[in-house]
């Protein structure tokens, strides 16, 4: 509150006190009709679409595939790689038990991986090539260093590395049987067969060097430092993985039997998953004639820039308060007849467009101060921002006091500060904590929305209308 506010609100008290006597029939808060007057303008927001660039890779989750937008026409395709984890001081059983080759020698008896899938988009009898590297030993990926959606994973493969693997599968496996698909304790997965020898590397050295399986940094930069899922072709299918899993296969002996058994490392949280997006066709829709409408489009693509009438909400108001900004963000109808059409952001942030890159790197929460998030309300087909008051109230003060600080005109802080106004809205996946004894909700998160959408905003060329709400105080 400012002083200002204060001493309003002592007057107010006063008011209050000489206004009450023992009739408690008009007792409330009664304020002199010249204290406090509201008023109510209407300006315009100018929206572009603009290109999301530098977009944290950081999900739980990992995407493989390749898929068309009928909205915007473009192609997104998906990789990963992934660094697989292993428990404390893991143990093979002992060295005497496990059957040996004709030589003596620890052999595997097989090896795969597994791509365990929750959902996936597209045709599920659509077939998909990828390939699948080892990633390079000498460049492994690093905690301490924030990776990007749009990097080119191929960096991290050894140069001149052939792939170890090569794999065509559909979403629905049809080699199985029916009854198996559709049982409840099936999992959708993609399987993965690696050459024998790699298994039998993995085998020899936990024998020789069990230090090497203590924990998850010793196995990455000792063992195995993970693979890199590369797609070949395919179109129209896209996999949002839950999990993945390297199985090493072998025989041991106990008690006169011999049994099969496995040494599994997966794909979890506590390692580095990063995903890859590549969005082709996108650059004619940046710039160029305006439409009546700006884009959202995920995954790693397509935001909606604001640029926010700061100067003009303040042009006469420089002495009254700001109390309400609305901001509301209509969604079109997709106009393309497609089975497979895209789905719509559910969760969208704003913010100042300088602060994007460092709002996901620094894994920060929306404040309502300079950075808001809201929902898609399905009944209006709209979004809304309820109240960005504080954040237009900081942009114009931030102005003032940084012009006066360096001597600039407005004109010489536009040239020198060109993004002062504008914030984008981008669409993202919230988490929230609710405290089970007070009922407040809280966020814990708030991440890039990598799954697929696609939606026209109305905007653009045509403006889109914000209401203001003054208060004065005499």
């Amino acid at each position: 509150m400012t002083i200002k506010l204060r001493n309003i609100a002592v007057a107010a008290t006063a008011i209050l006190l000489a206004a009450c006597d023992e009739n408690t029939g008009s007792m409330g808060i009664i304020i002199d009709n010249d204290a406090i007057s509201s008023s109510t303008e209407t300006f315009q927001i100018y929206s572009s679409t603009c290109m999301l660039d530098s977009v944290v890779a950081n999900t739980t989750k990992s995407y493989l595939g390749q898929v068309y937008d009928p909205e915007t026409e473009a192609v997104v395709k998906a990789e990963f790689l992934a660094q697989f984890y292993t428990f404390e001081d893991y143990e093979l059983p002992d060295n005497a038990s496990i059957v040996k080759n004709a030589d003596g020698l620890i052999e595997a008896d097989s090896v795969e991986l597994r791509l365990y899938f929750g959902s996936y988009y597209g045709d599920d009898g659509n077939p998909m090539r990828i390939n699948i590297y080892e990633l390079d030993r000498d460049n492994v990926l690093r905690e301490d260093q924030t990776y990007y959606a749009t990097e080119d994973l191929s960096a991290y493969v050894a140069e001149g590395a052939k792939p170890l693997a090569t794999k065509t599968f559909t979403p629905v496996d049809y080699m199985l049987a029916e009854a198996v698909r559709t049982a409840t304790t099936h999992y959708d997965n993609v399987r993965i067969r690696l050459p024998k020898d790699f298994g039998t590397n993995i085998l020899r050295t936990a024998a020789e060097h069990p230090e090497y399986f203590a924990d998850s940094w010793q196995f990455i930069h000792n063992v195995c430092p993970g693979f890199y899922f590369n797609i070949q072709s395919g179109m129209g299918s896209m996999l949002t993985l839950d999990v993945s899993a390297l199985n090493v296969y072998f025989r041991y002996v106990s008690n006169d039997s011999t049994y099969v058994g496995i040494s599994r490392f997966s794909a979890t949280p506590e390692v580095i998953q990063s995903s890859s997006f590549h969005n082709a066709g996108l650059a004619d829709l940046i710039g160029g004639q305006p439409q009546p409408f700006t884009y959202l489009k995920t995954p790693a693509a397509l935001a909606t820039e604001l640029t926010l009438p700061v100067d003009q909400i303040f042009e006469g108001h420089e002495t009254d308060s700001v109390t309400r900004a609305r901001v509301i963000l209509s969604k079109y109808n997709s106009s393309t007849q497609s089975d497979y059409a895209l789905g719509t952001p559910q969760q969208l942030l704003m913010l100042p467009k300088a602060e994007l890159g460092d709002f996901f790197k620094n894994h920060k929460v929306a404040d309502g101060l300079t950075s808001f998030t809201t929902s898609f309300s399905s009944s209006y087909n709209t979004y809304t921002f309820d109240n960005i008051s504080r954040l237009l109230s900081r942009l114009y003060r931030l102005k003032q006091a940084t012009m006066q600080a360096e001597g600039l005109t407005a004109e010489q802080y536009a040239a020198k500060y060109p993004d002062w106004n504008k914030v984008v809205v981008v669409p993202v996946v919230v988490s929230t904590y609710t405290d089970p004894l007070t009922n407040v909700a809280r966020q814990t998160s708030v991440t890039h929305d990598f799954s697929l959408s696609s939606i026209k905003l109305k905007g653009g060329s045509e403006p889109i209308d914000m209401q203001v709400v003054y208060s004065s105080y005499h």
